[in-house]
């Protein structure tokens, strides 16, 4: 087991680097995230795994890997896709034609590619500019969503219509999966981000940003650091949407709550 002074270390680390704040009643889902790699490694006790840590990048990576949780699926908490649609992306018909949006905390995917496609269909024969940041702290899950191919328990949310005009579907082999066409991932670009850091490796201003459901993990300290980083990065007409278990209180000089957990820059 983990020792409490032990664990306190762990969970230094972790809120150091990435802004993961764990209590100590979260002991036991550290044990449970971290055994199976002890065994991998062939280490006898998790004091041991520490000392690995050390100066070693690598095993970090693997670290955040194993303690970052990633649930998500297509079209969740759908009435954020449907605010766009009806009451953001209609004012973009006489703008300069070009979108520019962030999915941050995006995990295995299906959150940018709802995006992509709810923007690509709604301006669909013209000619808009579009593209998507999609960034996760997980390495693991980036992978996964830069390759695009979903299990059909994975695409079931997908409204059948732009199912079959956004993805193909798996033969031989593949049967039972579908892959993102090419024109929709070609929107997308993923990348490793780390969203504690004091700067951000982002040379654009958004529209919009996504980052629902990540704030639970941080701690209001946190919280504020990366809600200042997404205010400087929105544009002026900007939209936040956060998660369901996420907005809390916002600070009011600085968002304006227009609907369920959609926030606008208060100027």
């Amino acid at each position: 087991m983990i020792s409490d002074q032990l664990f306190y270390k762990f969970s230094s680390i972790l809120y150091k680097e990435i802004g993961l704040y764990l209590p100590l009643n979260k002991k036991y889902l550290l044990y449970t995230r971290l055994a199976g790699r002890l065994r991998q490694l062939a280490l006898d006790d998790f004091g041991s795994y520490y000392r690995l840590l050390q100066d070693n990048n690598s095993e970090l990576t693997k670290l955040y890997n194993l303690l970052t949780t990633n649930v998500t699926s297509f079209f969740r908490e759908s009435y954020h896709y449907k605010y766009l649609e009806e009451e953001i992306l209609p004012f973009f018909k006489t703008e300069d034609k070009k979108i520019r949006a962030w999915s941050a905390g995006c995990s295995t995917g299906e959150e940018a590619y709802s995006l992509a496609i709810t923007l690509n269909h709604f301006f669909e024969g013209e000619k808009m500019d579009i593209k998507i940041l999609a960034t996760d702290i997980n390495t693991e899950v980036l992978e996964y969503a830069a390759a695009g191919i979903y299990s059909y328990q994975k695409v079931t949310t997908i409204p059948y219509e732009l199912l079959t005009r956004y993805f193909m579907l798996g033969r031989g082999k593949n049967k039972g999966f579908f892959k993102v066409k090419d024109d929709i991932r070609g929107i997308l670009e993923f990348r490793n981000l780390n969203l504690n850091l004091d700067k951000y490796p982002i040379n654009c201003k958004f529209d919009f940003i996504f980052c629902r459901n990540v704030f639970i993990y941080f701690n209001q300290t946190t919280r504020e650091k990366v809600l200042n980083k997404f205010y400087n990065f929105l544009k002026d007409d900007g939209y936040l949407f956060l998660g369901h278990a996420d907005s809390g209180k916002l600070r009011s000089d600085k968002w304006i709550q227009v609907w369920k957990t959609t926030f606008r820059k208060n100027l």
